[in-house]
């Protein structure tokens, strides 16, 4: 088993786009009718705060424990923007790259959760403060000059394209292609796009995806799937497949290796699972690990989090070498 404790030496980076989550946990059995409205209000009792989206990840890099852990994105200048950065800071993340756009919504995604006479929590629909617009010119170039500053200083960077209004512009873009850095890109809507030096890290749908907007779409099995956006861009690939584990490919090492993934016979939930997993295999990779090291390593970190209910986990170091010996 790789030694995860070379991560020591590690310096990384996360680009992309950040969010936090919230959770309100509402007990219904304290819930009276309004006076004003027809309505039983949901009566917080609890409220949980963490990282999400591309904050997930340099939260989930942080518990990795890496030499040093930079982190560029874009927030408002509203209340969601005080607790992402406290957020950011309390893991031990450097945040000059962290950008305030006046008037911009900080994405945050609130999930009321509701407590009743059972001991089933039922979660409501969420409650979504996303950007609508793209980020202005100056904060473009504020990114820009980030990526100038940090590409050479960084082992790795990951970057987590999600939003449709998010941080990775078309310029963004054109410089992540040209980065000395080595690059692991989770991307939702086109991961095809970031070239050969990257290593790409698609989902099923996503690399369904990919290859539709390449012009495939008669690969249907996985290793028919990775094996042609691998072709196609010409990049490394790393495909996740849930609970049946992960395939590496990669034209230029001329290698395929398939993980299995640790699965449960207990509840799970797969939130935050995708971005432990980027972040378990960029770490490793970049220590030295070889891609069947690193994809291992991804592997035992998901099964982590995957335990951890109604939550965007994360899986340290430690919690990672106990799912080892558990299997041993």
């Amino acid at each position: 088993m790789f030694d995860l404790n070379k991560i020591d030496s590690v310096t990384v980076g996360v680009i992309g786009d950040l969010a936090m989550d919230i959770y309100w946990y509402a007990d219904m059995k304290k819930s009276e009718l309004s006076r004003e409205t027809p309505h039983y209000p949901l009566p917080v009792v609890r409220e949980v705060m963490s990282l999400g989206a591309g904050g997930n990840v340099a939260a989930n890099l942080a518990a990795l424990v890496p030499k040093k852990l930079l982190v560029c994105g874009v927030c408002g200048d509203d209340w969601r923007a005080d607790i992402l950065r406290r957020h950011l800071e309390d893991i031990g993340a450097d945040t000059s790259g962290l950008i305030t756009e006046p008037g911009r919504f900080t994405q945050t995604y609130c999930k009321p959760m509701r407590m009743g006479i059972s001991d089933t929590v039922y979660e409501d629909p969420r409650i979504d403060f996303s950007a609508t617009e793209d980020i202005s010119a100056d904060t473009e170039a504020e990114v820009l000059a980030w990526l100038d500053k940090v590409d050479g200083e960084l082992d790795v960077l990951c970057v987590c394209d999600q939003f449709h209004h998010g941080i990775i512009t078309d310029a963004v873009l054109k410089r992540l292609r040209s980065m000395k850095t080595l690059l692991v890109v989770d991307s939702r809507y086109r991961i095809e796009c970031y070239g050969e030096n990257a290593i790409l890290k698609p989902n099923e749908d996503e690399c369904l995806r990919a290859l539709a907007a390449l012009g495939e779409s008669t690969h249907t099995t996985p290793e028919d799937m990775a094996q042609c956006l691998c072709a196609r861009t010409g990049a490394d690939v790393i495909l996740t497949l849930g609970e049946r584990g992960s395939l590496f490919m990669s034209k230029k090492r001329g290698i395929s290796v398939k993980t299995d993934a640790v699965v449960w016979d207990c509840p799970i939930d797969i939130c935050g699972a995708g971005d432990t997993s980027l972040s378990a295999f960029a770490a490793t990779l970049a220590a030295g690990a070889t891609p069947a090291e690193a994809a291992q390593v991804a592997s035992y970190a998901s099964a982590v989090t995957v335990r951890k209910l109604a939550t965007t986990g994360c899986a340290s170091r430690d919690e990672i070498v106990a799912v080892i010996k558990s299997l041993s």
